[in-house]
């Protein structure tokens, strides 16, 4: 199996948005080379980067680049998907430099060159991403996520997945049910694991996701605890949460708020993130509409985590 790589050339500023619409047109994960990096100090609290050179990035802008199974990428597709980031240039600017490019990536090319930007990542607290293919010592007695994102979305470097973290860290009761929707990699289930002993379940409508995620739940020895099921958000579902986590796009997670609304038990939490500053008050405005109450909304680079209690 093969994958189309997707790779813009663009603004910062523009950036994100694209990053959103790639999502939209089903990216299985987002690379981003962004040059500011190299005035960071790359080995701290964050997670340490490793080989760093100015020449492997580009001198001006940024780049992004999403992969899209070759077996769902048609012509309709890619020209949707031009046409619709070309036509931001009409309300933001994308660059003179602006590029778009696609090139065919061999499964196995795809899968080392995940690898090749993941290392241990310090979250919050209290929770440490360590890569399967890393080495860590847990001399801090920190919870140690072990993950494989294969072709599933969630390593924890996003910030959308490290915003979810932090509020997991913050709201999640010893006795809490809670289920993750869009679980992806099964990043934020394993986070969970360690925080509640109560009820875990996963969804997601992509089966490669929920396969990647049975096998990240087995390398965090929580199978027997996590139920997992291949379901569009949160249609069958008839079980009641203390906990409903969704770190998706703001338009798929409006399709779900009277789903939640219904489903999340009386003083619980729904922590919602992967939402855009220009999509946040709409999705507010909904949530507030269908009852909700927004309790806290925190912040990275953009990207905003919301949390709604009824």
């Amino acid at each position: 199996m093969n994958w189309i790589e997707i790779s813009i050339h663009t603004t910062k500023e523009a950036s994100e948005i694209i990053e959103a619409i790639l999502l939209d047109y089903n990216s299985t994960g987002i690379y981003v080379e962004d040059p500011s990096i190299l005035s960071e100090n790359l080995d701290d609290n964050f997670g340490t980067i490793v080989g760093v050179e100015k020449k492997d990035f580009t001198s001006q802008g940024v780049i992004v680049k999403g992969y899209i199974n070759e077996l769902n990428f048609t012509d309709e597709i890619f020209n949707n998907l031009k046409t619709e980031i070309n036509n931001l240039s009409e309300f933001i600017n994308i660059g003179n430099f602006y590029s778009f490019k696609t090139k065919i990536i061999q499964d196995a090319d795809w899968e080392n060159s995940w690898k090749e930007y993941f290392d241990v990542l310090d979250i919050g607290k209290n929770f440490v991403i360590v890569p399967t293919w890393r080495e860590y010592k847990n001399t801090d007695n920190k919870f140690i996520i072990n993950i494989d994102p294969g072709m599933a979305f969630g390593t924890g470097g996003h910030e959308t997945t490290s915003l979810c973290i932090k509020n997991l860290e913050k709201y999640v009761k010893n006795d809490y049910d809670l289920i993750d929707v869009g679980c992806g990699s099964g990043i934020l289930t394993i986070a969970a694991s360690h925080l509640t002993k109560g009820k875990l379940k996963a969804v997601d409508l992509d089966k490669m996701a929920v396969n990647v995620a049975k096998e990240n739940f087995a390398l965090n020895n929580i199978s027997d605890r996590v139920e997992v099921e291949a379901a569009n958000l949160l249609e069958n579902e008839t079980a009641s949460y203390d906990v409903i986590v969704a770190n998706i796009l703001a338009h798929i997670i409006e399709l779900m708020l009277n789903d939640v609304y219904k489903l999340l038990k009386e003083d619980g939490y729904f922590i919602t993130s992967g939402i855009i500053k220009d999509k946040k008050e709409e999705l507010i405005k909904k949530a507030l509409e269908v009852g909700f109450k927004l309790l806290e909304e925190t912040s990275d680079n953009e990207w905003y985590s919301l949390i709604f209690t009824k």
